[in-house]
């Protein structure tokens, strides 16, 4: 799974998605997205969304800046 394609469904979407919504869109399996997102250290839970039966989680792209220093 590649974390640009994450990122540029991201981009376009700045109210966030959940994993299944990504997956849906790239046409993939959520397991890959999940690790991927896991990984991602500019994508963060915006908010909790509840389904049928649990909660999922919606990811946002945060906006760093350039210049932001390095922890």
């Amino acid at each position: 799974m590649t974390q640009a394609k994450i990122r540029d469904i991201l981009a376009q979407v700045p109210d966030g998605m959940t994993t299944k919504q990504l997956a849906l869109k790239l046409n993939v399996d959520q397991a890959p997205v999940s690790r991927s997102l896991k990984l991602m250290r500019d994508v963060y839970i915006d908010r909790w969304q509840k389904t049928t039966s649990r909660y999922s989680a919606v990811h946002c792209l945060a906006s760093i800046p350039e210049d932001c220093p390095h922890p």
